[in-house]
């Protein structure tokens, strides 16, 4: 166990415009969008500030939970 009481944590990212996504064509974040409750591409600090919420001591009776930060594209 870590330090800060959480045993593990995993970040799966769907479609979250990256410099290491530069070759995927724009089009394709805007299509994804399109489809999602969060009008527009996910950035890396949409991800960041859902692990922060989560490493925040006011989360800490959370637990063995799966969240999706998504934009709302499993809703859609």
């Amino acid at each position: 166990m870590y330090s800060n009481g959480i045993a593990a944590m995993a970040v799966a990212p769907g479609r979250t415009r990256t410099p290491a996504t530069i070759v995927v064509p724009a089009e394709e974040f805007e299509d994804v969008a399109a489809h999602q409750s969060l009008p527009r591409p996910l950035i890396p600090d949409d991800t960041a500030a859902v692990v922060a919420m989560l490493a925040r001591d006011d989360a800490a009776a959370m637990t063995g939970q799966t969240l999706i930060a998504d934009g709302g594209l499993v809703l859609r």
